[in-house]
């Protein structure tokens, strides 16, 4: 069933029935976990990957990621008939009314923003969009993503977004090690959408899998930037905390202790020292902003070298 435009509660209703079709691009450590557990609320799912080997897994029921709970669900799932995997990326496009585009966002050798797996992603769906479609982006993206890098290529399917499709930006949340209890609801989930339809046919999707319900933002770009904002964040004050802790070292200070005891007081909220910042997302989030602005972005540039 196409969701743009739909009722909320019939959409719910719909995707418990096993009536709307999701497509899931990027299967790995964050985009299986989500692929299973829509599967798991009722909806049929169509995991999109492009290493013939795990998709031949996964069609068996078997996922080679290390995620606590996952192994289960895919199992579970691929047995119920409500989740496969294919590598046939426009094909996945046509057959689905909801696509999600959840592949990995990096760095180029000069630390640009590289959005090729995203553009590639987008050229496949927009080859099987159809109207009432919805399409969203869970990558983590620099503000802007969606409606200058993304829409532009969807829009070559002759459909125009917040007229024929939906298009939106709800990024992912979710720490390796604690998927599934991240996309189950630890956090609300973050909405923004090209139009209100949009918007609210996410506001329909997510509380289904989400404890927590939805924050609808005011547009794509504010979706963009939150979770920028919170990698950026920790990066920032990671940065500090080291460069505090080597001065109070000198000084014969107990920087744990200061620290925890500084954070009694609300207005603190240093964070622990240690080893610097590691990962494939809070050193990468910090250039989403520094390349992209004219405006003076020194202090995030230097807590990159601290």
């Amino acid at each position: 069933m196409k969701v743009y435009g739909r009722k909320k509660a019939e959409i719910v209703k719909a995707l418990r029935r096993g009536d709307i079709t999701f497509s899931v691009y990027g299967i790995g450590k964050m985009g299986l976990p989500l692929a299973a557990i829509l599967a798991d609320k009722g909806a049929r799912v169509i995991g999109v990957g492009r290493s013939r080997e795990t998709i031949g897994k996964l069609n068996k029921g078997i996922s080679d990621i290390d995620e606590p709970g996952l192994g289960e669900l895919v199992r579970k799932n691929v047995k119920a008939g409500r989740f496969s995997a294919t590598n046939d990326a426009v094909g996945a496009s046509r057959q689905s009314d909801v696509k999600i585009i959840l592949v990995p966002t990096l760095l180029d050798e000069e630390n640009n923003p590289d959005l090729e797996a995203v553009k590639s992603v987008s050229k496949s769906i927009a080859a099987g969009l159809q109207k009432g479609d919805l399409v969203i982006l869970e990558s983590t993206a620099p503000p802007g993503t969606t409606e200058n890098v993304i829409k532009p290529i969807l829009e070559k399917s002759g459909l125009k977004a917040g007229r024929d499709f939906g298009l939106a930006h709800c990024p992912e949340r979710t720490s390796s090690g604690r998927a599934i209890i991240d996309i189950l609801g630890a956090y609300p989930k973050i909405v923004g959408g090209i139009d209100k339809k949009s918007a609210e046919a996410c506001e329909a999707i997510y509380p289904v899998v989400n404890k927590k319900g939805v924050i609808i933002v005011k547009n794509l770009k504010t979706a963009e930037a939150v979770k920028v904002v919170e990698g950026v964040y920790r990066d920032v004050n990671i940065a500090l905390a080291n460069q505090l802790a080597v001065i109070f070292d000198e000084l014969g200070v107990d920087s744990y202790e200061a620290f925890l005891t500084a954070n009694t007081q609300p207005y603190s909220n240093m964070h622990m020292p240690g080893t610097g910042v590691g990962g494939h997302c809070i050193p990468v989030y910090p250039y989403f902003i520094t390349k992209i602005t004219k405006n003076d972005s020194s202090l995030l540039k230097l807590a990159r070298e601290v």
